[in-house]
């Protein structure tokens, strides 16, 4: 009868639907808007491709918004950038654009619903084009009087070290408060002389707290960062894991606490995003990890917890369901961060090997012991 029984639980994970699930999930996060300002040509595209690991392409052209603004969004996408279109050469015509986009954030910005507002402004600057004019400081203290603003000094390759002081010098002088990051996609250039990181951690510094996850969750670099911010997502199902066994209850009633840590393991993969760059990876996440939930946290159990015969007699409390769901979800973002990471450096991914039962196992059991 309690083979029976634990066969029921099994069958009642089974029918987990991960679809819908992560579709739950996806309307659940809230967007960081982000304004990437600057004129033609000066980087504005290869910033947004480094940081974020994508092509803007891929979420289309883009939705106008104004003439000088495109909205780029997405269901998957969790983040929401507005980019400025190129402006005409002249003192006029530049002063018209910013004049036209400072409106627009200064209106976004006085609506009622902060989730519309522009959170953050990265104004790009080239240093190819070795100065930094009159008018990008005056369109930048402007902007600081309504949202938050950095900016890019972009394309560092293309300027020599004393032409580069130079520009950081006026930023340092007409704007000193406002911080700068000297960044180049080009990998020759040494990893010290460049911001990126910086560049991160100032923008998730200036987020609300419940937007920093949706822009970790969105960056291609900086992995180190979204690792540590996933924390966020498995200490909300500890929370809940815990509100859901209130009272202790046997093993074979716990389906609602399995389809917790199930919903966690969906979540934590689609917060990496591996399944966008790689079908058989979310094809062997649905059978292995999707599937077998259940038996992974029965045989968990059944280990670490001393003094229980069989897993049917095995008792859950409040204590056993936080500390198995932080060891999963900890195991988890292991796993995620270092395909992540072989990922970004090109290299190709087997996910039969990295998502194994025992493999998962093995790196939660190294977790449940602390």
């Amino acid at each position: 009868m309690a083979d029976e029984k634990m066969q029921a639980l099994f069958d009642k994970i089974g029918s987990f639907n991960y679809e819908d699930t992560l579709k739950k999930i996806l309307q659940s996060i809230k967007k960081p808007n982000i304004l990437v300002c600057g004129g033609t040509g000066v980087g504005k595209s290869s910033l947004i491709n480094y940081v974020f690991g994508k092509d803007v392409a891929q979420v289309g052209e883009g939705t106008a918004v104004t003439a000088e603004i495109r909205r780029y969004a997405s269901e998957t996408a969790s983040i929401v950038l507005y980019d400025t279109i190129g402006y005409e050469i002249g003192a006029a015509k530049q002063q018209e654009f910013y004049e036209k986009v400072v409106q627009f954030v200064k209106d976004r910005n006085a609506l009622s619903e902060v989730a519309d507002h522009i959170h953050l402004i990265w104004y790009c600057i080239s240093a190819a084009n070795k100065r930094v004019t009159d008018m990008d400081i005056a369109a930048i203290r402007t902007f600081a009087e309504t949202t938050k603003i950095c900016v890019a000094l972009t394309q560092a390759d293309s300027t020599t070290a004393a032409e580069l002081r130079q520009m950081e010098q006026v930023l340092q002088e007409q704007l000193p408060h406002t911080p700068y990051f000297v960044v180049s996609v080009d990998t020759r250039m040494p990893r010290e002389l460049v911001g990126w990181d910086k560049l991160v951690q100032w923008s998730m510094n200036n987020l609300d707290s419940g937007l920093r996850l949706a822009f970790a969750q969105a960056l291609g670099q900086e992995l180190d960062v979204k690792k540590a911010q996933a924390d966020t997502i498995i200490k909300r199902y500890m929370l809940a894991a815990a509100g859901a066994v209130a009272s202790p209850l046997p093993m074979t009633d716990s389906a609602a606490l399995i389809a917790l840590q199930t919903t966690m393991a969906t979540h934590i993969f689609n917060y990496w995003g591996i399944d966008k760059t790689n079908d058989k990876i979310k094809e062997v996440f649905v059978n292995v990890v999707v599937a077998n939930m259940g038996r992974m946290v029965s045989r968990t159990l059944l280990k670490f917890i001393p003094g229980v015969g069989t897993i049917t007699s095995l008792i859950v409390n409040g204590s056993v369901a936080t500390s198995f769901t932080y060891a999963f979800g900890m195991a988890l973002n292991e796993i995620c961060y270092h395909m992540a990471q072989r990922l970004a450096a090109g290299e190709q991914v087997n996910p039969e090997t990295m998502l194994t039962v025992d493999f998962i196992l093995k790196t939660v059991e190294k977790y449940y012991k602390h």
